[in-house]
């Protein structure tokens, strides 16, 4: 979220990536739909592994959004989930600058995580399943 992610980028592809993305204006949940559209396939988020900027939640539990917030939230149709907690909330907030989403095989995604860590992006998680 705030490095280059061209290494990243390298580091997933090494670890099987086939369909990468920054996370920029429509959210997380809006371009993960973007990715999984194509295939009709769907994907449950592990909420609490989301990584966030120190006090974003506490942000947007003030009700402070950006103003294309309100557009993105027209994605919560597609959810299954509880996303109504600051947390929540934090899927559907546009960025500039967001870090990478991908999707990695599961047998790799491990060893992905630890890779993208050791190479300096610490906020890498594993924050759902395809």
């Amino acid at each position: 979220m705030s490095q280059e992610s061209g290494t990243a980028a390298r580091i997933l592809q090494q670890h099987g990536a086939r369909s990468m993305t920054d996370v920029t204006g429509f959210g997380l949940v809006g371009h993960l739909y973007e990715m999984l559209s194509p295939s009709g396939c769907g994907a449950r988020l592990e909420l609490g592994s989301v990584p966030a900027l120190t006090g974003a939640e506490e942000v947007l539990g003030m009700g402070i959004a950006s103003s294309l917030q309100p557009q993105n939230l027209r994605l919560q149709r597609i959810t299954a989930g509880n996303v109504e907690s600051a947390r929540g909330a934090l899927l559907f907030d546009p960025q500039t600058a967001g870090g990478m989403l991908a999707a990695v095989p599961a047998g790799q995604a491990e060893a992905a995580v630890r890779d993208l860590c050791a190479a300096g992006y610490e906020a890498s998680a594993r924050i759902g399943r395809v």
